[in-house]
């Protein structure tokens, strides 16, 4: 039984290979009808990253139309290509990944049989330079090993190609011959070679001086927070290394601080560049604010130069974080209630970017809904939507997360957003700032007004009894002036000019029992204040004694009316005494005044 299991194993893994040999059969004939007849490839090694230019004239030896042209990646290489783009006699191409290693250029002009055309190729590659020797010391040069195939690979065979490699060096440690192959001051070249079929590789290696800077974003946190009060806050946190050559021995900063350019590998500084609109610039890490940064200003863009702590050396690492604002007009507009926010998902962190993995939060209003995203042209994942609370939300603020790997500046693209927004929704915080203060001042007016003690101060009852007795005597003493004194002084001119006995002393009645009233209402309410505050007693017989002065003073001008009514006095004399009278009622007026504010 265990015999023909094993049988039964084996069969199935001899007909697993004779589909896939059956298929790339099937693709080999497919894709035979195109022929590369002249390719020149440039690989430029000068920096960290491997950035490739094919051009390419492809031949139709077919009887139909050719409308795609594929592009191969080499195994090795499947995990570290970045980027892949394609032109066509210069009008950019639409590539599809159709699975790893393998991408699709869909032709803006197909190429009919036995025609020609001409494609330009753009690959970049990252982390295929490798440091060698993995370790140096801190003033030696940093020597790097790329592997490569000296054809360009690709599922079509080639009549005649040649490859080009810039190294950005003169010093070339070794590289593999082959025949044709020459080099000269930084570069190497194979070829020209004819008739490669194809998939034809033939391995080589360069071994030379490359001290680039290393720098690789091993983790990019981009927090994108949209207002539609006028405002767009970006804050970018960064887990950066060194990919570079380690250090053999331990880092001096003695020597480093003697001769900086003895360092060679070294990254002291780098600079990124930030949109022209921006302003609000930071640039901090766990510590706090970073001083040693430079913030440039020009008409297109903002550049900050990040200086770290530290300088950076092979295998060292640094974390920190940058954030700006920039006008929301930048990058978000509406049509309705319908909004299009349009960010760049990846920024210019700094030259040859490097970014292994990417996180972008983008922080929408409370009550966004009905998301659709536009993506750009290279693989993004989107996670799950999250909720914001921050600052006057209620249900908190939606959150759209997307993540990518491996990317480099031809990424730098925008994402497109869109979204439904109520505008009426932007009232929200303004009404709960006003019905917060409102809940703040019914608190406080509740907490002062009502009495929330179990026990009884009589204390203070006593003092809110006299307290509201002292109000009562100034709406008397006040009532007072207006219904008596001030009268009085206008029955003199009355009598003065009318000579009528009989009405001023219908009118004397009438004031001095109106006064008579006043009096006996004040001295009552007197009285409960000395029973309820004996301490104010004396400032009691005060107020009483500047009362009697006031009644003598009233009782004056009352006498000056009788005899103005008489005319017993003439009239100069009367306005004489007139005014000395008021005078002297002022007077006391003031004094009763000062009383009552004692009290």
């Amino acid at each position: 039984r265990s015999f023909k299991l094993s049988y039964y194993n084996e069969y199935k893994s001899y007909l697993r290979m004779l589909v896939c040999a059956l298929a790339v059969t099937l693709v080999t004939l497919c894709t035979s009808e195109l022929v590369n007849t002249n390719v020149d490839r440039v690989v430029d090694l000068s920096t960290q990253i491997a950035k490739a230019k094919v051009d390419v004239e492809v031949t139709n030896t077919g009887s139909s139309p050719e409308t795609k042209y594929r592009i191969l990646i080499e195994p090795q290489a499947v995990n570290n290509v970045a980027f892949v783009a394609a032109t066509q006699q210069g009008e950019k191409l639409a590539v599809k990944k159709v699975s790893d290693g393998v991408y699709d250029a869909t032709l803006s002009t197909s190429i009919s049989p036995g025609s020609s055309t001409t494609l330009t190729l753009s690959l970049t590659y990252t982390h295929m330079l490798e440091p060698y020797p993995k370790a140096i010391n801190q003033p030696d040069n940093q020597l790097v090993r790329y592997n490569s195939n000296s054809y360009f690979y690709t599922p079509y065979a080639t009549t005649t190609q040649m490859s080009r490699f810039k190294l950005g060096s003169t010093k070339i440690e070794s590289f593999t011959p082959r025949n044709p192959s020459s080099k000269d001051s930084s570069s190497v070249k194979y070829g020209p070679y004819p008739d490669i079929p194809a998939k034809s590789s033939a391995k080589i290696t360069l071994h030379f001086e490359n001290n680039s800077p290393f720098l690789t974003v091993t983790n990019l946190l981009r927090i994108i927070e949209v207002s539609h009060w006028g405002n767009i806050a970006v804050e970018e946190h960064y887990q950066v290394e060194h990919s570079g050559a380690k250090l053999k021995t331990q880092f001096s900063r003695l020597d480093f601080q003697r001769n900086p350019i003895g360092a060679p590998t070294a990254i002291k500084s780098f600079r990124t560049v930030l949109p022209a609109s921006s302003h609000d610039v930071y640039y901090r890490d766990d510590i706090g604010n970073i001083s040693t940064s430079n913030l440039r200003e020009t008409d297109d863009a903002n550049e900050l130069e990040i200086r770290p702590r530290f300088p950076l050396f092979g295998g060292w690492k640094t974390k920190y974080y940058i954030g700006y604002s920039v006008p929301s007009y930048e990058m978000l507009s509406y049509h309705g209630s319908l909004y299009k926010l349009e960010v760049p998902f990846l920024d210019h962190s700094f030259d040859n970017l490097v970014v292994d993995n990417i996180q972008v939060k983008v922080i929408l209003p409370e009550s966004s809904g009905d998301f659709e995203i536009k993506y750009p042209s290279y693989e993004i994942e989107r996670g799950p939507d999250s909720r914001h609370k921050t600052y006057l939300d209620t249900t908190g603020r939606p959150v759209l997360a997307f993540t990518a790997k491996n990317l480099e500046e031809n990424h730098i693209q925008n994402i497109e957003i869109y979204y439904r927004f109520n505008s009426i929704m932007l009232l929200q915080e303004p009404l709960l700032v006003v019905l917060a203060f409102m809940a703040i001042f019914l608190t406080v007016i509740i907490f002062v007004r009502l009495d929330f003690s179990i026990s009884v101060d009589e204390n203070r009852e006593a003092r809110q009894r006299v307290a509201y007795l002292v109000e009562e005597v100034s709406n008397i003493c006040n009532r007072i002036k207006n219904n008596v004194s001030d009268e009085m002084i206008d029955l003199v001119g009355s009598a003065k000019t009318n000579k009528d006995v009989k009405a001023y002393k219908n009118s004397r009645k009438e004031i001095e029992g109106t006064y008579k009233q006043l009096i006996t209402e004040l001295t009552g309410i007197t009285k409960k204040i000395t029973s309820f505050a004996p301490s104010l007693a004396d400032r009691i017989v005060e107020l009483n004694k500047r009362e009697g002065e006031r009644k003598a003073v009233i009782n004056n001008i009352a006498a000056l009316a009788e005899k103005a009514a008489g005319d017993k006095m003439n009239s100069s004399m009367v306005t004489e005494q007139t005014n000395t009278l008021s005078s002297k009622l002022a007077n006391v007026q003031s004094a009763i005044d000062d009383t009552l504010s004692t009290l």
